[in-house]
């Protein structure tokens, strides 16, 4: 006896029935018969199948043997899924074609570009290999490939020859998902940070190290990151180390030409060990827009009157962040204040001066029970004394005759600091935009710069001729990371959700693909997808991610 699928038509519709097959001789001749016809194949659901198993075991008094079951691996799949979707509705496998149209291109560099980018995003803390890292992925578009470093960095070096084509396509392809103003753009100036790429084969040996000249340093770099008016990044330029005008002048050049741009302001932070960049343009007559950190006295005053005396004259962008604009010397301000902010930074302040007190005693307890000369090395080696709160909030007087140590808060300093808690000065030479316009455009951009503060570094081989010849390669995955979470952000603000895209992928990483061996075969299932998961997928128009996994 066997079984036997057999398909009818009715209707126009199909129909599958699951039979019972007998085999008979009559005569000569072998013939079959339906012994039973165990219904419509679709009703017949797996806890249905592995009854009527049971129970025909249990009848024939077969005993079953239990399945064995080895549990093989678990993989990412829930940000990784994600990512690909925004990857997929960007087309940017489309826009790399486009960008090496007539040119040579290396097999496999869409797949390998977006691997590199997965991994710029997900930053995974153990720095592993690319080559290695990309199999812990649940990614069936890598299934059955076997990529190695020459793979990752021969793509680094074709990227690096149409990074300019690739912002282009990468710039037409996002206004097929959200608007991006023409108008006018901004150009953020930050450093960024280079990681040590991870040592490929070779370095991991006492040979390798010798020769290769390891271990690499990070390399710090001045980058100015062009961003739309919505917020969406566009385009990156390494800057000369030496700040030079030509920058500036090359990046308005770029906008217009590549994106019919005819407005830039500059923005960036004020403030020492910052981007030198920012002095050169400012006195060549560019439009900027600068966060100035509240510490000389001039701010400190224009800020404390502001926020004691014209308090009232301040006008809200939303609970959390209030402003208002002066002019001092010609040069339009914002004063800028944060309630939430000046809440945290007064309940930190009153808790360290508390801690500075109380190791103050404990210092003055001590001292009093040494000698002269104990008391000497004592203060010495005070750690206290030299901390940043007692320093500049604290007043301390060692009497060397009695050996008494006594102290007093700076009342005055302190009283000003709690005035001025949550508030920040942002200055600029352009009246393009309103007051609240800036502010927001300031807070997206000092987020948008955290993209940048680290940047993986996809060149495995050592020195500075690979290094910097695809640098700009590697900046450039940085910039293609950005704009796949900044999308991934209004798709889910579109959708109705408040989550920011480094929330929303957090969340994600809990759904992964679990990898079992049962008996001789392999399956392969996905993790619970909880509520807050399915609105996330559903937001960026997947509604069932374990119909994705084969």
């Amino acid at each position: 006896m066997f079984f036997r699928k057999v398909t009818s038509r009715s209707g126009g519709k199909e129909y599958t029935y699951l039979k019972l097959i007998e085999n008979y001789r009559e005569g000569n001749k072998v013939k079959q018969r339906v012994i039973a016809n165990l219904g419509n194949l679709e009703n017949l659901t797996p806890e249905k199948v592995e009854g009527l198993i049971n129970g025909l075991a249990r009848i024939c008094g077969v005993q079953r043997r239990p399945a064995s079951i080895e549990a093989r691996k678990v993989l990412r799949f829930g940000e990784v899924l994600a990512l690909h979707r925004i990857w997929e509705l960007l087309d940017v496998k489309g826009a790399v074609e486009a960008a090496f149209s007539g040119k040579k291109i290396e097999p496999d560099t869409a797949l390998l570009l977006e691997l590199m980018t997965l991994n710029q995003i997900i930053n995974p803390p153990n720095k592993q290999a690319l080559s290695e890292w990309y199999r812990c992925l649940y990614f069936p578009e890598a299934q059955g490939k076997e990529f190695l470093e020459q793979h990752f960095y021969r793509v680094l070096e074709s990227v690096a020859g149409v990074k300019d084509e690739l912002e282009v396509e990468l710039f037409r392809r996002l206004g097929t998902i959200t608007r991006l103003s023409r108008e006018l753009a901004f150009c953020l100036l930050t450093t960024a940070t280079v990681e040590p790429a991870p040592p490929g084969e070779l370095q991991h040996s006492a040979y390798g190290r010798y020769f290769l000249q390891l271990p690499q340093e990070e390399l710090r770099v001045y980058l100015g990151i062009m961003v739309s008016r919505e917020g969406m990044p566009i385009g990156c330029r390494i800057l000369n180390e030496v700040p030079d005008e030509g920058d500036f002048r090359e990046i308005i050049h770029r906008l217009r030409d590549a994106h019919g741009t005819g407005q830039c302001i500059f923005v960036g932070d004020r403030r020492p060990m910052s981007v030198p960049h920012l002095e050169v343009l400012m006195s060549h007559g560019y439009p900027y827009l600068v966060r100035r950190r509240v510490r000389s006295e001039w701010e400190l005053e224009l800020c404390e009157r502001e926020l004691v005396e014209n308090r009232a004259g301040f006008k809200e962008v939303d609970e959390s962040l209030w402003y208002r604009e002066v002019v001092e010397g010609g040069v339009r301000y914002l004063v800028c204040y944060s309630p939430a902010a000046a809440r945290e930074k007064i309940g930190v302040l009153t808790e360290r001066l508390a801690r500075v007190e109380g190791e103050l005693l404990k210092l003055q307890k001590n001292l009093a029970a040494e000698n002269r000369a104990g008391r000497k090395n004592l203060l010495k080696s005070a750690a206290i004394l030299r901390d940043k709160y007692c320093r500049r909030y604290f007043d301390w007087h060692f009497n060397e005759t009695t050996g008494e140590l006594t102290w007093r808060r700076r009342e005055d300093v302190i009283a000003r600091e709690k005035k001025t808690a949550g508030a920040f000065l942002l200055e600029t030479s352009t009246d393009l935009l309103e007051g609240k316009e800036l502010l927001l455009s300031y807070t997206r951009l000092n987020q948008l710069g955290e993209f940048f503060k680290q940047i993986r570094n996809f060149e495995s081989r050592s020195g500075e001729f690979y290094r910097e010849r695809n640098l700009s390669a590697s900046i450039f995955v940085c910039l293609l990371a950005a704009v796949l979470e900044k999308t991934l952000e209004y798709l889910l603000r579109r959708a109705g959700i408040a989550l920011t895209s480094r929330q929303a992928l957090e969340l994600l990483e809990e759904v992964k693909v679990a990898v079992n061996r049962v008996d001789d075969v392999e399956l392969k299932s996905v993790t619970s997808v909880e509520k807050n998961q399915a609105a996330i997928l559903q937001a960026i128009g997947v509604s069932d991610p374990g119909a994705l996994v084969v």
